[in-house]
């Protein structure tokens, strides 16, 4: 799952990638660059202590650093082109310094985006009133009334995400990669002097019918803590949050932000040589889940034994969750839970 980071200039974003997804990052087109982000797991951690293994793995998700928007659709048409494939994004916003504008910039960039997608829903309206003069099918008629749905509220500067859609609406729509139907996560870039009282920046900036919008999600963070911390040690990140009343960094709840707002969970796997946690969509089944760990697994799929994480590590281990009746012998079409392990039979 791929977020694509977004902001005007001296917002703070590159500097939030940094902290997100540390040095190690991989140049893309444009300037752009690529990281990953280890999802912090308290309960991976725990199972590991029973196993000791050879690798402890994390879920994560995938950061693109976009180049800085200008604030107008045709210079930021180049960025928009860039960032079209990801599966969400994060909007940085600027709450500090002198006059800021957290919610005219959020508002601003949700214009750009329904103007991107009005652009595109009306080209692709004109080519099929086209084929439709030429034959009327019943694939053209449903494209159609979808596609036009769709140019409505966008017309009226209203994002798709926040629109009502059938689960094959959804389908047909998200083969244009529409910008404004994409997951937003919008982040509160602070100065040191809100560090303290972070979570009262929404009611502070007038932002809090930000957070009630379908698919759209509220966070807030002090980059330039975070980038200090982000290179000491555990005992002395502990230090240096107390000294600014801080209880925990807001890098984990950021991660833990974004992963929520794409509807993910995290089942595991464990054992002497790795422990891992893998990130799926809710309603996964258990052969989905198999094939997610590997595409053998999934195609030579037979049945999975699960458990809930807290019971593993109650038992102490899978033999002795056996021996007290604990493990499920579940089917392909079982639904993972977040929090299950799975051990998966497969054949050959």
């Amino acid at each position: 799952m791929r977020f694509a980071i977004l902001g005007l200039a001296q917002t703070g974003k590159t500097s939030l990638f940094r902290i997100l997804c540390g040095p190690q990052t991989h140049p893309e087109a444009y300037g752009a660059h690529i990281g990953v982000a280890y999802v912090p797991d308290p309960r991976l951690e725990e199972l590991a202590r029973i196993y000791h293994p050879k690798k402890v793995t994390p879920a994560s998700l995938e950061f693109l650093d976009a180049p800085a928007l200008a604030g107008d659709p045709d210079k930021d048409a180049t960025v928009f082109g860039q960032v079209r494939g990801a599966d969400a994004f994060v909007h940085v916003v600027r709450v500090f310094g002198e006059q800021p504008n957290p919610g005219g910039d959020g508002a601003d960039l949700e214009t750009e985006f329904a103007l991107v997608d009005l652009d595109t829903v009306s080209k692709r309206l004109g080519k099929l009133e086209r084929d439709l003069k030429k034959a009327r099918t019943p694939e053209l008629e449903l494209e159609h009334r979808i596609v036009e749905k769709a140019r409505a509220p966008l017309a009226a500067g209203t994002p798709l995400r926040a629109q009502d859609w059938s689960a094959e609406e959804r389908k047909l729509l998200s083969g244009f990669q529409l910008l404004s139907a994409k997951p937003l996560l919008l982040v509160l870039n602070a100065g040191e002097e809100d560090a303290p009282h972070l979570e009262q920046l929404p009611q502070k900036h007038d932002l809090g019918g930000w957070a009630g919008q379908p698919g759209v999600a509220l966070t807030e963070i002090c980059g330039q803590i975070e980038a200090e911390l982000a290179e000491l040690e555990p005992a002395d990140a502990a230090e240096f949050m107390a000294s600014y009343d801080l209880r925990e960094s807001a890098r984990g709840r950021l991660l833990h932000s974004a992963y929520g707002l794409l509807g993910l969970l995290t089942f595991y796997t464990v054992g002497e040589a790795e422990c891992r946690a893998w990130a799926v969509p809710r309603g996964t089944v258990a052969v989905e889940a198999a094939g997610t760990v590997h595409s053998d697994f999934g195609r030579r799929f037979i049945k999975a034994e699960v458990l809930p994480w807290d019971v593993l590590v109650e038992a102490g281990g899978l033999a002795a969750a056996r021996e007290q009746g604990r493990v499920r012998l579940e089917g392909k079409q079982h639904e993972i839970h977040d929090g299950d392990v799975l051990y998966i039979r497969h054949g050959a």
